[in-house]
């Protein structure tokens, strides 16, 4: 009766296997699809030599994994995403696809001559945040290509990088397409209208003069529309209600710069509230405006992936 059975079985089997491969059908011996990683650096995303980003890709991503976008800062004069690539990968270690991007620069020339030299710059915030809206809609057409989400992306900067990053974010050109942003020490309030002309003249020129470079305008009351339009505190509105974390170092001073501390910071969350914007605020003790200090990088990503998993579904 045993060798009846063991013979039936093995017959079974045996046919089994005949049909499934007549379908065309293969047996899978292992079910995990395992994708390598895959890192392209300096791709192109526009003609100008400026307009260039890595690309990190983590090893068996899959059409649910996040992407991310990292905007590197530097007074958007100056900066490299070379700066930040040590923390993108920290990203990747934690299973998010990233763009590290560059992007063109203001003309900083002469602007810290003595005497300042006064000169329109080809490039202004605005051509910057184009650089932006033009590396999300790149990535989106990539996004199948490079097995990563279509949906699921996120963007985040340090300084001015954030400013950017908050300012793309709450433009219409983002029509759904980043669901999450990251605000790292960006420069929320870049107006001069409230600040009285007699402490103006205590501002260093050059502090001046980029504003010019920034907008192609003077700094002036009537001029104020301008610098509203850099600055995500007025930027911010009720028809983009992207998740915003923002992670705020208690020590922020950035040189000669108004407008860098705490109040501003509450003033952007409070704004954010009265919009119904979700967001959070976190505050670095102890931190400068480039989270040197030890354990400073380690909160901001802690804090960076947390938000992220979070709102990117």
């Amino acid at each position: 009766m045993k060798h009846v059975f063991r013979r039936s079985l093995v017959l079974f089997i045996v046919a089994s296997s005949f049909l499934t491969c007549k379908k065309g059908n293969k047996i899978i011996t292992d079910p995990v699809i395992k994708v390598e990683a895959a890192t392209f650096t300096d791709v192109s995303y526009g003609s100008n030599p400026h307009q260039k980003m890595d690309v990190y890709l983590p090893a068996n991503r899959s059409a649910s994994t996040n992407l991310i976008i990292f905007v590197h800062g530097g007074s958007f004069i100056e900066g490299d995403k070379s700066d930040f690539t040590s923390l993108v990968k920290e990203l990747v270690r934690a299973n998010f696809a990233v763009l590290n991007i560059n992007y063109r620069l203001v003309d900083a020339t002469g602007l810290y001559d003595n005497p300042v030299k006064h000169l329109e710059s080809a490039v202004k915030i605005k051509d910057q945040i184009a650089d932006v809206a033009s590396v999300v809609n790149y990535a989106l057409s990539k996004a199948r290509e490079w097995e990563v989400s279509e949906t699921k992306l996120g963007i985040a900067g340090h300084s001015a990088g954030a400013t950017l990053a908050l300012l793309y974010s709450y433009d219409n050109r983002n029509t759904n397409k980043v669901k999450a942003v990251v605000n790292l020490a960006g420069s929320l309030d870049q107006t001069f209208a409230d600040i009285p002309p007699f402490m103006l003249q205590f501002l260093p020129d050059y502090i001046l003069e980029a504003g010019y470079r920034y907008t192609g305008y003077t700094v002036a009351t009537e001029n104020d529309q301008h610098y509203k339009a850099i600055s995500p505190l007025f930027v911010a509105n009720s028809n983009q209600k992207v998740p915003t974390l923002t992670v705020f170092p208690e020590n922020n001073e950035v040189g000669d710069l108004p407008k860098q501390g705490r109040s501003t910071f509450d003033a952007f969350t409070n704004k954010l509230n009265s919009l119904g914007i979700p967001n959070k605020f976190v505050q670095l003790q102890g931190a400068d405006h480039g989270f040197t200090k030890m354990g400073n990088v380690d909160a901001v990503l802690k804090e960076t992936i947390a938000y992220f998993n979070a709102n990117l579904k």
